[in-house]
């Protein structure tokens, strides 16, 4: 039974074809549709109970760095427990969480709630990346989670458009109970699961806390890391506050997101690939320079034309997704089987924290300086920081041929 379960397909259909992989797809979708509901609805709410702006700021920044620091928890779990008992602790988070916050008495308790949820992100999310990761050989790992990320596309059209009419038809009370109900199906989804064969002793060894923190000094993730932080901040920052920019210009803003999803489904497949043939180091920095342009053109959105702003949602929904993709290839790359999960725990955590940072910084310059101009910047931003990725990994992989020529050849290299 062993070898069986260990033969993998030989072909990128045959990988995505697996029942296992199609079950992950879809719960991961469902699941989605609730993280970007967190962010971009949820803060309806608090504003309907009588939040501030300054209120919502706080309770969306509250979940993310939750998230970020719920990591050093759940992620050493998916390696320790396996994959399967940290997607069923992320869906039920989700499902219950939003009935807590639908029924927090006041807006204290209910950020207590959005803490809670953040399990949800905290569980899932990486175990999701590692179980993908453990199903897909390493010469369609590229494709392969270019294909799981363009499910974030499909979340990204349906989620907000779907919830958003829920609530104006029907109001907040059937929006919380359906977004619970499609958490509890997740739920179900992965209860069928049955964790991939373990290659490399998970278990047998505990995960120490010195062990997540000798993932940020791995010179094989550092690069990826940092890319991370870096277009998470530019997408925290279009996610929550693009929509606020361009509705006193566009008459329906929200188009932009539609294109985004697309265009981020195509770049999810495109650099996955890209990146398979020809190296992630070889494809970051016109990746992120293409995220760059497409938030600095928001600059003049009111002078260009209406063709110019989807240009942006298409060029930074592509970099965007497309991005994430490269970048959770290279960190699957760059860590061991054993701290897989641990080592995308720490990833998302910088997507996390990269929304966290960004939209609390220029939620506070916003007050004192336009959107048209923080665009600008936004766009400098991203653009050095394709700069400084290349520098830490040129560095990286310099330091580390040294290291490899004293070291005999493994036995056997698949894919990369």
């Amino acid at each position: 039974m062993g070898a069986t379960a260990d033969r993998k397909p030989a072909t990128l259909r045959g990988v995505i074809a697996e029942r296992q992989m199609l079950t992950i797809f879809l719960a991961s979708l469902l699941v989605l549709v609730q993280v970007l509901v967190s962010f971009s609805l949820v803060p309806l709410y608090i504003a309907e109970r009588g939040g501030s702006s300054a209120m919502i700021g706080f309770q969306t920044s509250l979940f993310a760095i939750a998230s970020v620091m719920l990591r050093f928890i759940f992620g050493p779990v998916a390696d320790l427990r396996g994959r399967r008992f940290a997607l069923a602790v992320g869906t039920f988070a989700f499902a219950t969480g939003h009935i807590a916050i639908w029924l927090s008495p006041n807006l204290w308790i209910m950020a207590a709630s959005r803490v809670y949820q953040a399990i949800g992100m905290a569980s899932y999310l990486s175990a999701a990346s590692s179980f993908v990761a453990d199903l897909a050989p390493a010469e369609f790992r590229g494709a392969t989670i270019g294909i799981y990320r363009m499910v974030l596309t499909a979340a990204m059209m349906v989620g907000p458009l779907v919830g958003n009419e829920l609530i104006r038809t029907y109001g907040f009370g059937a929006f919380f109970v359906s977004m619970a109900g499609l958490s509890f199906i997740a739920f179900v989804l992965v209860l069928t699961l049955r964790n991939p064969p373990v290659h490399h002793g998970a278990g047998e060894e505990p995960i120490r806390p010195r062990d997540v923190f000798t993932l940020l000094g791995n010179p094989a993730l550092r690069a990826p890391y940092l890319g991370i932080l870096i277009i998470s901040i530019a997408g925290g920052i279009i996610l929550t506050y693009l929509t606020l920019y361009a509705e006193d210009v566009i008459a329906r803003p929200a188009l932009y997101f539609t294109l985004f999803a697309v265009a981020g489904g195509v770049g999810a497949l495109a650099l996955g690939w890209l990146s398979d043939r020809f190296g992630r180091r070889a494809v970051v920095v016109p990746a992120m320079l293409c995220l760059a342009l497409g938030v600095a053109v928001l600059w003049k959105l009111a002078a260009f034309p209406l063709s110019v702003f989807y240009a942006s949602a298409a060029l930074a929904g592509f970099a965007y997704n497309g991005g994430l993709s490269l970048f959770v290839s290279w960190v699957i790359d760059g860590a061991t089987p054993r701290l897989r999960a641990t080592a995308l725990a720490m990833q998302e955590s910088g997507i996390d924290a990269g929304f966290g940072v960004g939209i609390f910084i220029f939620g506070l310059l916003s007050e004192q300086i336009p959107y048209a101009l923080l665009f600008l910047w936004l766009g400098l931003f991203v653009a050095l920081g394709s700069a400084a990725v290349r520098m830490v990994s040129r560095a990286d992989h310099a330091a580390a041929i040294p290291a490899r020529a004293k070291q005999p050849p493994p036995p056997e290299r698949k894919g990369e």
